[in-house]
This record gives structure tokens, sequence and C-alpha cells, in this order.
């Protein structure tokens, strides 16, 4: 493993803010201003529990893990997963089909 499991669980709370930014450009949704700060605070919390995450990799236990690769792989996925969230609720939105005939 390239990422220890708390910073993997923190850095995975990044895809509620790429949910908010993929429903706010894919489905024209608007939030609020206490909404959008909510975001930011969530955004800057992430970033300093990875930056004080980063000052600890000299333990031995830490010498054969990557964190930057854990990194681009949490935001990936957590990327893939805001966006197939929001394109899949756009897609049953937009249909003039029933889910119960599309199934």
């Amino acid at each position: 493993t390239n990422l220890d499991a708390a910073s993997y669980q923190v850095l995975y709370q990044l895809k509620i803010l790429t949910t908010a930014l993929f429903s706010a450009t894919m489905l024209g949704r608007r939030f609020s201003a206490t909404k959008w700060a909510a975001l930011v605070i969530l955004t800057c919390g992430v970033a300093i529990v990875e930056i004080s995450g980063s000052s600890d990799s000299d333990t031995s236990e830490n010498k054969d893990q990557n964190r930057f690769v854990g990194l681009v792989a949490v935001i990936s996925a957590a990327c893939t997963s805001g966006f197939s969230g929001v394109y899949f609720e756009r897609i049953l939105k937009g249909s003039e089909v029933t889910l119960w005939i599309r199934n």
C-alpha cells in the first residue's frame, strides 16, 4: 500500500467536493455561499492532514510507501466516483423512460 488507512479515509472525503463541482457544472446546480464555505473548510482540513502526515514519513513502517502515488490514486478515485454519481443522476433525470421500464 502507498497510503496509510487514516490518510486514505481523510483524503477520500474529497469525493464530496468533486461531487459538488460536477453537480454545479454538469447539472447546473447552485449552492449557497455557506455550502461552498463548508466545502472549502473540508478541503483545507484534508490539506492540513496530508501535510502533517508527510512529515511522519521517516518511520520504518513507511519506507516502502510512496505517498505521492497514494495521493494520486485516492484523488483519482474521488474524482471518478464523483463524476460517475453525477453522470448517472443526469442520465436518469434526462430520460423520458421510467426506471422500471429501463430495468
